[in-house]
């Protein structure tokens, strides 16, 4: 019940935040200049767009499943899949995106995945992440820096804030996870904290901090131990990620601006930039400050501001609701099959002994 009424009041943020960038772009742009633009777009762009979104909703979620499958060999793939792909919503319509996490431990824990286990597997895949962003991060300052400065000048030391935030969070991540004695200080760090009045409520979360050192630590040397898996579920996010940022070149085109391929690197690298500066907005899906950065560095690329706004419309809709939309009708899906095997396994349990290996065959054949 708790559950519902947070992802309610959720949804309700996100009802309003749509209303409120809805007002922006109405305030910013000739919203009939933006209706032009839509209604003009190339429709073969605007379906490579949907190809990429296809590939990049495949691959990223593919990753963590291959390190559940090694975890978990017990729990049928495409379960894991669902489980994977869930974070497109829970991450859609949480602040910070943090509530895929969670809700994948709770749903691995329903499918007979321990909690130490599943938090494990979940700390894995955000320490492939965190690398896979820094690594996207450190290639688009070492190439387009100064480019992508000279346009978005005013706003660079948000850009600058984001990637420190991204550098610190891994830097912290890999010191936790090979050096105990980093974990050890730490806690005695927020032990001298707490006996301050000003921060006494501390004490409450060491216990919590000391298991997510356990945790961390615990993941790195299943890293250690499986670097095959986790060397291509790495491989999968690259890939993924930069099909997800190659998206706005395609949204350029399909508003027929005559734009180089040559550029797409480029493009890659100013919506990394774009994302990386609101990385740090406590709003669902970075909401408002996505579009508004976006548009703002995008302007750069010879678009004025009907089209940036355009652009920008396709862009979220395509990178953030479908893929939201995607993530709440896997959900649904899981959850009806989560439901289907318990039963399945309630009435196995009831079944006579001789009827129960044709239940299991009936099974089989369905699975397959």
């Amino acid at each position: 019940m708790k559950n519902k009424k947070k992802l309610i009041a959720n949804l309700i943020i996100l009802i309003s935040l749509i209303i409120f960038i809805a007002i922006m772009i109405t305030s910013f742009g000739d919203i009939e200049e933006i209706i032009i633009n839509l209604k003009n777009v190339d429709i073969k762009y605007l379906l490579i767009i949907v190809g990429l979104l296809i590939i990049y909703l495949i691959l990223w979620p593919l990753s963590l499943a291959l390190i559940m499958k090694k975890e978990a060999p017990e729990v049928k793939l495409v379960r894991e899949y669902q489980i994977s792909a869930t974070e497109f919503f829970f991450n859609g319509i949480t602040p910070f995106s943090s509530g895929g996490q969670p809700f994948q431990v709770y749903s691995m824990s329903k499918v007979g995945i321990k909690v130490s286990k599943s938090t494990s597997i979940i700390m894995i895949n955000f320490i492939i992440y965190q690398i896979v962003i820094n690594i996207f991060s450190v290639l688009s300052i070492a190439l387009y820096f100064n480019r992508i400065k000279d346009t978005i000048s005013n706003f660079i030391y948000l850009a600058f804030i984001g990637f420190v935030i991204n550098f610190i969070v891994l830097i912290f991540l890999l010191l936790v996870a090979i050096s105990k004695k980093t974990g050890v200080i730490l806690h005695k760090f927020l032990a001298w904290l707490g006996h301050f009045k000003l921060f006494n409520k501390i004490n409450n979360i060491i216990p919590s901090f000391d298991q997510y050192v356990i945790d961390t630590q615990a993941a790195f040397k299943e890293i250690s131990k499986k670097w095959k898996t986790v060397l291509l579920s790495t491989l999968l996010k690259i890939i993924a990620l930069a099909i997800f940022y190659m998206i706005p070149f395609f949204g350029i085109k399909a508003l027929g601006l005559d734009v180089s391929y040559n550029e797409i690197f480029y493009v890659i690298a100013m919506t990394c930039f774009a994302l990386t500066m609101v990385v740090w907005l406590p709003t669902p899906g970075s909401s408002g400050g996505a579009e508004f950065a976006f548009s703002a560095i995008f302007v750069g690329l010879a678009l004025n501001d009907g089209l940036s706004l355009s652009l920008m419309l396709i862009w979220r809709f395509a990178t953030y609701y479908l893929v939201m939309i995607y993530g709440l009708i896997i959900y649904l899906i899981m959850e009806r099959g989560i439901k289907k095997d318990e039963n399945r396994n309630n009435n196995r349990c009831i079944l006579p002994e001789h009827k129960r290996g044709s239940d299991i065959s009936n099974d089989i054949g369905e699975e397959t």
